[in-house]
């Protein structure tokens, strides 16, 4: 037995202690969380129990705490327990030996008094023991430092006997590898225990960081992941990964490289961990490192040992590098650097041996529903013919389950045959969309389709028809991105989506024949196939699925202006998304985002208060469509709130053409803006880019309407506003029927045509208060809420609703309420303050030392700015904006 006599509040033997672990070189931040967790179970007068694995620095911090606290802890009796300790008469000898050099001359004397191991009363030395300890008046802490060496049965019944009745002033701290068999549990259930366990001492990420730093190390937050991953804050793991980084120009490559094979974090797992255990052990050990995690029963395959869970239940009790990972069925994992160290010695086994481990794992994973990991087994172990059974049973659903790079990582490591397998090569393409990478889906499908000469008949076996079910679905997806949807969908059609009876083939040809419907403009029959895919994909557990489904109607509804709808459809997908663990999920964030779409419509709160982090993780998505929309809503509402971005060309460059509800609606803001910038030509450019993507449509008009009146041509923006006011262009988007009305409305009040302009507003007001639809009364600004005010008491059934536009409209001039070229030149604003006093042209040309032609020119600037066409409607608007 070794004995450390410490005396308060220096230790001595700290130096000696270090250099039994990796030095961690300090981390404030961890070492007073560890210090304070320390104090809050010294001072609860319990039991402290702090167990962590080989090189976790529970020895160091233990020291560190003593030092720390030095007379808050009285008088410090420390036992670093060795296997000798395991008789009875040398423990008691050094444990006394231990307390009398603790550094109390009182406890010393108290000690003395005890008989030695041929006195008479021995046998009554526990009781004198605690006797002479509570005689010192004085607060004594008693350490037991590696106890997990404590096995003897009568050695153990003392110290828990011990532990259950201390002395008053002794505080007990009890530290090692793995909890000792010293019977506590009544101790637990009394709460006389503070476990502090090797998942609180670990470090955190900013634990991490500090430490990293102090030796000079700072990491990108990318390679700091992937540190922490490696090492799961294990303070050995750490320290050795440190003393790797320390002078090299390329982190990344060195952590990369630093896994259980690599030769310091090889011997420190020998050395520290292993070299203890027994053999058949180390080889249970190294036959269940194949999978990433397994089960009892997976144990009992792979190694034929008939005891698996005694041995699991023997290395959780040591606090080996092994944890259960929670769940309805116990699952365990190695540590990742230990699982790295196993999987190198598994090479010792020998080719075939590792083949036949690899294909029992495939096997049992197959057999319990796991198929991504069986396909990864059934590759490591060449096993093609379990490969392609794997991609055909299961392929498209881990596709759409989520798991598509891992299937393409997995069939880039497939013997040649494989790859070729047109099975190999759908569930390639499926893997491809749905990650975004178009051009090798397209490739494929071009390939499979040159061979696919048998056409379809009555004969088709069932597996046939739905490779080629797929194939076509597959095609349709490309499509969408690329063009031509129309005829892939035709092709589609003619085979029977949605009845093959396996729910993720027909989830995911209902869910692309919606979404091809949706971009072709076919509402009804898009909601219609997306709701079927919805309710097969629930089936089928493709959650990641049913949420894109719910997504999509969702943003159906909400383009259709039935935001009601749109909103409980939002709902039924976040509450879905939470269920089952999507949150984090792009999809989930849509679904967010088109809550905040609606608030903005609504003018509600939330509109002027979007969190940045719901673009951004749009943004991350694979799917180009879905990115590019949250990269163009971002950017319109960002308009709306005068945010724009530094680069104002980004949506007249986006490389796709958004669905052409979402174009309509966001063109008109980002136009607004621009024309509020006094960038026309962009405004201009605006609408032959939406014109392209969209056709003559009524949304275009209304954008021409709008270049119009930039430039004063009044009488032209009435016209082409005319055409969507009688009908005879449509608004893909329903707003925009509603912008054009008060755009309308705004125009005929300028011209003084009072009727008129009360008629827009009507009917302005009845298309938009079934779903409240209240920006497009903002963005018109006074002229209609002037409209709304000087006709209040005449809008019947829609007074309410007039009340609620008219007060959204702020009632202080802004810029939003100028006509948007309107920034009047410094000679203008100088010839319209002239114009109250109703001189002529002459003298104020005279007055001002400039030629006539001069003042009718700035003259006409002015009536054009201000969208008027006399000197009388130019003072009254001047007076409405606030310039005179």
């Amino acid at each position: 037995m070794t004995t450390l006599p410490l005396s308060a509040p220096s230790v001595p033997p700290a130096p000696l202690l270090r250099s039994r672990i990796p030095t961690l070189n300090g981390a404030t931040i961890r070492r007073h969380r560890l210090l304070d967790e320390l104090d809050r179970a010294w001072n609860s007068g319990s039991v402290t129990l702090l167990t962590a694995p080989a090189g976790s620095g529970k020895t160091m911090l233990l020291v560190d705490w003593i030092d720390a606290r030095g007379l808050d802890l009285g008088s410090v009796a420390w036992l670093t327990v060795d296997e000798s300790d395991n008789d009875v008469a040398g423990l008691r000898t050094r444990v006394a030996f231990t307390f009398a050099h603790a550094g109390s001359a009182a406890l010393t004397d108290a000690i003395a008094s005890l008989p030695s191991e041929n006195d008479p009363g021995y046998e009554h030395f526990s009781g004198l023991l605690v006797e002479a300890l509570e005689s010192v008046d004085e607060q004594i802490t008693l350490v037991l430092d590696d106890s997990h060496l404590l096995h003897h049965r009568e050695v153990l019944g003392l110290i828990g006997a011990f532990l259950r009745w201390p002395p008053r002033n002794v505080r007990i701290v009890v530290a090692g590898r793995f909890e000792p068999p010293l019977a506590l549990q009544k101790l637990r259930l009394d709460g006389l225990v503070h476990d502090i366990s090797s998942s609180t001492i670990a470090f955190t990420p900013d634990e991490a960081t500090e430490m990293l730093a102090r030796s000079g190390l700072v990491l990108q937050q990318d390679n700091l992941s992937k540190l922490m991953n490696r090492t799961e804050g294990w303070a050995a793991g750490l320290r050795l990964a440190g003393m790797m980084l320390t002078g090299s120009a390329q982190p990344s490559d060195v952590l990369d490289a630093f896994t259980g094979t690599q030769h310091t974090v090889a011997d420190y797992l020998v050395g520290e961990v292993l070299s203890h255990l027994p053999k058949d052990v180390r080889t249970f050990l190294v036959e269940t490192s194949v999978p990433d995690w397994f089960t009892t029963d997976l144990a009992e395959r792979l190694t034929g040992e008939n005891h698996a869970q005694d041995i699991i239940d023997g290395l959780l009790a040591q606090n080996f590098l092994i944890e259960r990972v929670p769940g309805p069925e116990p699952v365990y994992r190695y540590h990742p650097l230990m699982r790295g160290y196993l999987r190198a010695e598994i090479a010792r086994l020998g080719v075939e041996q590792i083949r036949n481990l690899e294909r029992v794992a495939a096997s049992w994973f197959n057999a319990y529903r796991q198929p991504l990991q069986a396909l990864q087994h059934s590759v490591h172990a060449g096993d093609s013919a379990t490969i392609i059974d794997t991609l055909r049973d299961s392929g498209l659903g881990m596709v759409l389950r989520g798991d598509g790079s891992q299937v393409l990582t997995a069939m880039s490591r497939s013997p040649h045959e494989v790859r070729r397998h047109p099975i190999s090569q759908l569930i390639s393409a499926a893997a491809f969309l749905t990650e975004g990478t178009v051009a090798p889906a397209v490739s494929i499908l071009s390939t499979l389709r040159r061979s696919a000469t048998t056409p379809v008949t009555d004969r088709t076996t069932r597996v046939d028809l739905d490779a080629e079910m797929l194939r076509r679905a597959l095609e349709v997806h490309a499509s969408i991105h690329t063009g031509k949807i129309a005829g892939a969908l035709a092709r589609m059609m003619q085979l029977d989506i949605g009845e093959s009876g396996s729910p993720e083939l027909d989830s995911y040809t209902l869910m692309v024949t919606g979404l091809a419907e949706l971009h072709l403009g076919r509402t009804a029959g898009a909601l219609h196939h997306l709701a079927d895919a919805t309710a097969n994909a629930r089936a089928g557990n493709l959650h990641l699925t049913a949420l894109g489904c719910m997504a999509t109607v969702a943003g159906t509804q909400f383009l259709a202006a039935h935001f009601d709808d749109a909103l409980a459809t939002a709902q039924e997908a976040r509450d879905y998304s939470r269920l089952h663990s999507l949150t984090e999920s792009p999809l989930s964030s849509v679904v967010q985002s088109l809550e905040l779409l609606i608030d903005t419509l609504h003018v509600a709160p939330m509109s002027t208060q979007i969190p940045h982090d719901v673009w951004i993780d749009i943004a991350r998505s694979h799917d180009p469509a879905v990115a590019d929309y949250g990269r163009r809503a971002s950017w319109a509402l960002n308009a709306t709130t005068a945010r724009l971005g530094h680069d104002d060309r980004e949506w007249l460059e986006f490389d796709r053409p958004a669905l052409a509800g979402f174009e309509a609606l966001f063109a008109p803001m980002i136009q607004r803006r621009y024309l509020a910038l006094g960038e026309i030509h962009r405004a201009t450019e605006l609408v032959e880019v939406t014109a392209r993507r969209l056709g003559r449509t009524g949304d275009v008009a209304l954008l021409v309407a709008e270049i119009h009146r930039a430039h004063g041509r009044v009488e032209n923006a009435e016209n082409e506003l005319s055409t969507i006011v009688d009908g005879t262009k449509q608004c893909i988007s329903p707003v925009n029927t509603v912008r054009a009305l008060l755009a309308a409305a705004s125009i005929a009040a300028a011209r003084k045509h009072p009727i008129r302009a009360f008629d827009m507003v009507v009917r302005a007001l009845t298309l938009a208060e079934p779903e409240s639809i209240l920006l497009p009364f903002v963005e018109a600004g006074s002229r209609v809420r002037d409209i709304l005010t000087h006709n209040h008491g005449r809008f019947g059934l829609l007074e309410a609703f007039a009340d609620r536009a008219r007060a959204c409209v702020p009632h202080q001039n802004t810029s939003a309420d100028r006509p948007t070229t309107g920034t009047l030149t410094r000679r203008e604003l100088e010839l319209l303050r002239e114009l109250p006093s109703w001189r002529t042209a002459e003298q104020i040309a005279a007055d001002h030392f400039v030629s006539v032609n001069t003042i009718k020119t700035h003259l006409r600037g002015i009536y054009r700015k201000l969208e008027v066409r006399s000197r009388r409607d130019a003072i009254a608007a001047a007076h409405e904006l606030g310039l005179l």
